[in-house]
């Protein structure tokens, strides 16, 4: 299984995280609830919708509401 690895805009602006870690810890280790959902969402199987504008890696979207 990949990690689950937020944007710094995703961090900062949506999950409203104020002061990142510092640079040697990796994004995915960063402990918040929607990240962890994140992370069993996709353990699980289910059903994924692939950022089609990044091409040089398989990205995958995570959404809770519209």
């Amino acid at each position: 299984m990949n990690p689950t690895r937020p944007t710094i805009r995703c961090l900062r602006e949506d999950l409203d995280i104020a002061k990142l870690p510092p640079a040697r810890v990796a994004l995915d280790e960063i402990d918040h609830p929607l990240l962890r959902k994140a992370s069993a969402q996709f353990a699980g199987g289910s059903s994924r919708d692939r950022i089609a504008a990044v091409d040089d890696n398989v990205l995958f979207k995570v959404k809770i509401q519209r």
